[in-house]
C-alpha cells in the first residue's frame, strides 16, 4: 500500500489538485489562498509544491493530497486513497482488513458507541432527570448527541453483535477485560459527553458518573475501598489525544474566529450552559489540564481569552500562573466576574441573561489583579518592603508579557495605581525578571520557560528562512536552539522544515524588510537572553555546591563566571 501512497503524490500535482478547489496566489516560494475549511477573509491557507505539503495557519489543519481529499470529500483512508487512484490513472489494489482497521474502524466504532448511549438515554429516567435539573435542554441533548451509559458488558455485545471484533472495541478504549478475564464496557452508569475532533468526528466520551449511583458507593464502599471519578475519560488512542482536544471546539471554532475571543470553561456542563446562553465562541478542557497545544490551537483563531477563577487567595494564585502561561502564547486575558455563581453551568442555569452580560464585563486579567493587590490594607497599609516586593511581583508579571505595547500600557497603570513614577518602574523592569516573586522562592522566579524558549525558538527559523543573512547569523549562533531546531537548520530535508518555510511564507511574504529585521534582532536577543539565564541557574545551584563543602577556589571561580554572565544579560537588556 505504500507503494500505492508514493505512486498517487508522484502523479497528482498538489497545486493542480488544489486548484480544481480553491484560487491560489504567489507568496514567496510557495502559495496562498482562502482556507475551504472555515470562513475567512484573509489567506492563511499556504501550499508548498516543492515538499507537496499544505497548512492552514488559521484553523490548523494540514497535511498532503490525501489529507485534503478525506477532509474536503468527507472520506476515509481508504476511500480517499481509491479517490486520489481514480484521478490520477492508477490501478489500486483492495486495502487489508488490517489496514482498514487502523483508523478508519475506530471512528466507526465511536459512531456505533455514540449512537447506542443515545438510545439507552432514552430509556433512562434517572439520567434524563439529571440532565432535566442540571437546566440542559432536549434540544442540547440532541445537538451534542448526549448518552447514558448503562455499563455492565451491554455496549460490549452491542458492538460485537454488530460484526466488531472484542480486540478492536478494546483497542478503542470502549471495553476492558477484567480481573476474573470478562471483557467489561469502559463506562458504567454514566451520562456520556462525546468529544469530537476539529472535523466532527467523534474520537472519545467524557462519563460523568449518575449522583444516585455516586451516592450509593460512598454509603457502601466496594470490597478494597475506592469511589469511582465524578468524570472519566476515554484512554488516549490513535485518533484521541486529550492534551490536542478541547470539547466543543468544533462546534465553536468559527465563532471564536470571528469575535477573535474564545471563552475557555473547565467542564462539560459547563460549555453546555453557556452554549445555551447564547455563547458560541466557547470551548472546554476536560480531562486534563490546559496544555501548549490546547493554547496553540486556540492562538490560530482568537487573540483574546476568557476566564473565570474562584475569588478568593487560591484563585489569585491560580490566575497568576494561568497568566504566565497565557502569556507565553501573547493572549490578552481577561477575567470572568460569576459574582455568587460557583462556575459557568451554575450561572448559566440560574441566569442565562447575567452569564453573557458577565462575559460583556470581563475584565482584563492585570487590571483584576492590580485591583486586589491594590486594595486598602494590601497596599496602603504595607510598609515599604512589602510595597517594594508586591511591585517587583507584578512588574514580573508584566515583563512576561510578549507585547512591547500591552507591556507599556500595564507600566502606565501600575504607575497610577501605585503612585510611583513610569521611569522608576521601567528602570525597575529591567531587573524584574532577576528578582524573587512575591511570595515565591528565588530559584522558581528564575526557571527559563521550555515552552517560551521552542515559541522564539520556531518564530526565529521561520524568519531566518526568508534571508540567506539569517539564516547564516542563525546557524553560527545554533548552539542556541533546543536540538530539534538545530536539525532542522543542519538538515533542509527534515519534514519539520517543510512546515516553518510554509509559515515563513504565510507571515513574511509581505512583511516590510525593516520590520522583520527589528523582529529577528530581537528575538535573537531574546534567546542569547534566555541561555544566559539558564547559565546563571545553572551556576547559582554549582555555588551553594561549592559553598557546602567549603571549596573556596571553586566559590571564586563561580563568582567570577557568575557576575560576567549577569553583566552579559545587563548588556542585552540595555
Amino acid at each position: 500500500m505504500a507503494k500505492e501512497v508514493d505512486l498517487i503524490k508522484e502523479k497528482l500535482e498538489l497545486t493542480d489538485f488544489l486548484r480544481s478547489y480553491m484560487t491560489l496566489a504567489p507568496a514567496g516560494k510557495n502559495l496562498k489562498g482562502l482556507c475551504p475549511f472555515h470562513g475567512e477573509k484573509t489567506p492563511s491557507f499556504m501550499v508548498s509544491p516543492e515538499r507537496k505539503m499544505w497548512h492552514c495557519f488559521g484553523c490548523g489543519l494540514g497535511g498532503d493530497v490525501i489529507k485534503f481529499a478525506m477532509l474536503y470529500e468527507h472520506l476515509e483512508f481508504p476511500e480517499a486513497l481509491r479517490f486520489l487512484a481514480e484521478k490520477a490513472g492508477i490501478p489500486i489494489q483492495t486495502m487489508s482488513p488490517t489496514q482498514q482497521r487502523e483508523f478508519g474502524i475506530l471512528y466507526d466504532l465511536h459512531e456505533e458507541a455514540k449512537n447506542f448511549y443515545k438510545a439507552e438515554l432514552a430509556k433512562n429516567q434517572s439520567a434524563q432527570k439529571y440532565l432535566k435539573d442540571r437546566g440542559i435542554t432536549p434540544e442540547t441533548i440532541d445537538e451534542f448527541d448526549l448518552g447514558y451509559s448503562p455499563g455492565g458488558d451491554s455496549l460490549t455485545v452491542f458492538l460485537i453483535k454488530k460484526g466488531y471484533a472484542v480486540g478492536d472495541v478494546v483497542r478503542a478504549g470502549l471495553s476492558h477485560k477484567n480481573t476474573n478475564g470478562l471483557y467489561r464496557d469502559k463506562f458504567f452508569e454514566r451520562i456520556i459527553f462525546p468529544i469530537a475532533n476539529q472535523v466532527g468526528k467523534t474520537v472519545a466520551f467524557t462519563g460523568r458518573i449518575l449522583p444516585e449511583v455516586e451516592a450509593r458507593y460512598k454509603n457502601s464502599p466496594p470490597p478494597g475501598g475506592g469511589s469511582p471519578p465524578k468524570y472519566l475519560n476515554s484512554p488516549e488512542t490513535p485518533i484521541f489525544n486529550k492534551s490536542r482536544t478541547l470539547y466543543g471546539f468544533d462546534r465553536s471554532k468559527k465563532s471564536i474566529a470571528d469575535s477573535r475571543t474564545a471563552v475557555l470553561v473547565e467542564g462539560q456542563m459547563d460549555f453546555l450552559g453557556a452554549w445555551q446562553a447564547g455563547i458560541k465562541n466557547v470551548a472546554a478542557v476536560s480531562g486534563t489540564a490546559l496544555t501548549p497545544y490546547h493554547l496553540e490551537k486556540l492562538r490560530r483563531f482568537a487573540d483574546t481569552v476568557v476566564v473565570s477563577f474562584d475569588n478568593d487567595a487560591a484563585g489569585l494564585k491560580a490566575l497568576e500562573r494561568a497568566l504566565d502561561f497565557f502569556n507565553r502564547f501573547d493572549f490578552h486575558v481577561k477575567v470572568l466576574n460569576l459574582g455568587k455563581f460557583k462556575d459557568p453551568a451554575d450561572a448559566a442555569q440560574s441566569n442565562p441573561i447575567f452569564l453573557k452580560g458577565a462575559i460583556g464585563r470581563a475584565v482584563p486579567a492585570f487590571e483584576y489583579i492590580f485591583g486586589i493587590y491594590f486594595r486598602p490594607g494590601v497596599w496602603t497599609e504595607g510598609d515599604i518592603p512589602k510595597r517594594k516586593r508586591i511591585i517587583r511581583h507584578l512588574l514580573g508579571m508584566v515583563k512576561s508579557l510578549k507585547s512591547a505595547m500591552e507591556e507599556n500600557i500595564w507600566v502606565k497603570e501600575l504607575s497610577k495605581r501605585s503612585g510611583i513614577s513610569e521611569a522608576a518602574l521601567t528602570e525597575e523592569l529591567g531587573n524584574a525578571g532577576e528578582l524573587p516573586s512575591y511570595g515565591a522562592e528565588e530559584e522558581d522566579a528564575s526557571v527559563p520557560l521550555p515552552d517560551y524558549i521552542d515559541q522564539v525558538a520556531k518564530r526565529l527559523v521561520s524568519i531566518a528562512l526568508t534571508k540567506e543573512d539569517f539564516l547564516n547569523i542563525l546557524k553560527a549562533n545554533s548552539q542556541l536552539l533546543p536540538p530539534d531546531y538545530q536539525k532542522i537548520l543542519a538538515n533542509p530535508a527534515e519534514e519539520a522544515r517543510g512546515f516553518l518555510e510554509l509559515q515563513s511564507s504565510y507571515e513574511f511574504a509581505d512583511a516590510e524588510p525593516e520590520k522583520t529585521e527589528k523582529e529577528f534582532k530581537d528575538l535573537m536577543r531574546r534567546l542569547e537572553n534566555t541561555s544566559l539565564k539558564e547559565r546563571q541557574l545553572s551556576l547559582k545551584h554549582a555555588l551553594k555546591r561549592a559553598q557546602s563543602v567549603g571549596d573556596d577556589d571553586s566559590v571564586n571561580d563561580i563568582l567570577k563566571d557568575f557576575s560576567e554572565t549577569t553583566k552579559r544579560i545587563d548588556n542585552l537588556n540595555k
